[in-house]
């Protein structure tokens, strides 16, 4: 039954994905301002009718009830999450596969991806959240002036997005990231980045290609490179692959370039910056699936711990800075990596499963790390 259930929940998902993101259905709608609460649960159990299928549809069509809807749909889940799992398996590194599969392939069809959800489904109830954060959410801003006109693309938790800008410079953005560009971007190749990115940048001399973020400017004409810039995180860093880059504070008072093979590490506190030649292959393995930590200290750990796994990561000490790990993760789910933090470092760990609780308020997955 449980199994049962996952295929359905998965359904539901996909019809919302159908009707409401590709809005290729079409001719149902809604009547009531309710809705059928048996009904649903009768299509969540797999007793459901022609009839229901469309009632289905309509409900999923209705802006009107989406917040009933998304209320009805997380209290299904949390039920069966609930549940006793599936013994002796883990799906976390599952979950992530898929997402790094679904939002990095390119010319993908959604059926073969199906296909692998009905295939894991067996050993994953989690895996359905797959269909709602498949693909990078895009969405425009709409405006009289096309030149003003903005296009937003995110990448949600736990998943990562590639995608072709119109000058077809390719970008890869990493877990909780966005980049939002002008309609004119042909003319000003002008991005602004939260979060992660990796760019390869088509050269063109007359046109530079621009990275703003809250702190630095980076420019680039053809070039390979990573900028990392979350608002959490103390150091905004930049790593240079190939080409020329060239950084500028935001007051337009300090400029220098960067080689290839060159990290910059902007201390936000401080203001300064630090230079120095690493190898930049494990700064960018996360566009491969790749959870790479290079000595970084405990609270760095903890910040990609939390965009990697969708979970809030809370520490309890002083001296971060002692505490550092050299390491990489590949198909490790939460569990595994916190138990080689445990062994590699003199720190405890407790984990804190999260849930919806009254009014409806979700709560995720907590991680609580005591400094020994």
């Amino acid at each position: 039954m449980r199994v049962k259930k996952q295929f359905r929940y998965t359904e539901l998902l996909l019809c919302y994905y159908n009707c409401v993101i590709k809005k290729n259905i079409k001719g149902y709608q809604m009547t009531g301002s309710k809705i059928d609460k048996e009904r649903l649960n009768r299509i969540f159990e797999g007793e459901n009718t022609n009839e229901d299928e469309q009632f289905l549809l309509g409900i999923f069509r209705d802006k009107t009830l989406t917040d009933e809807l998304k209320c009805q749909m997380k209290r299904q889940w949390y039920e069966v999450c609930s549940q006793e799992s599936v013994p002796g398996k883990n799906i976390d590194s599952i979950l992530y596969r898929l997402n790094y599969d679904i939002n990095t392939g390119s010319g993908r069809s959604v059926r073969p991806v199906w296909r692998f959800i009905k295939r894991a489904a067996g050993i994953a109830a989690a895996i359905v959240f797959m269909i709602s954060l498949c693909t990078a959410i895009y969405y425009k801003t709409r405006s009289e002036d096309f030149n003003k006109t903005w296009t937003e693309i995110k990448a949600p938790a736990w998943t990562q997005a590639s995608f072709t800008l119109p000058d077809g410079s390719k970008v890869w953005l990493n877990s909780r990231s966005s980049i939002k560009y002008r309609g004119d971007f042909l003319y000003e190749r002008h991005v602004i980045l939260d979060g992660e990115a990796y760019f390869d940048v088509n050269s063109d001399k007359t046109h530079p290609f621009t990275v703003e973020t809250n702190d630095l400017f980076i420019k680039a004409i053809g070039t390979r490179f990573n900028v990392a810039s979350y608002d959490n995180e103390r150091d905004m860093e930049i790593i240079l692959e190939e080409g020329e880059l060239i950084v500028t504070d935001r007051e337009l008072k300090r400029s220098f370039k960067v080689n290839p093979d060159e990290l910059i590490a902007y201390n936000k506190k401080n203001d300064d910056f630090l230079a120095k030649y690493v190898q930049t292959k494990s700064y960018v393995s996360w566009k491969e699936g790749k959870l790479v930590f290079r000595n970084d200290p405990i609270d760095v750990i903890a910040r990609r711990l939390e965009r990697w796994y969708n979970v809030d990561v809370e520490i309890k000490g002083d001296d971060f800075d002692k505490l550092r790990l050299r390491a990489t993760f590949v198909d490790e789910n939460l569990e595994e990596v916190l138990w080689y933090l445990g062994k590699s470092l003199p720190i405890e760990y407790k984990i804190i499963e999260g849930g919806i609780y009254s009014g409806d308020y979700f709560s995720k997955k907590k991680v609580l790390i005591a400094l020994l």
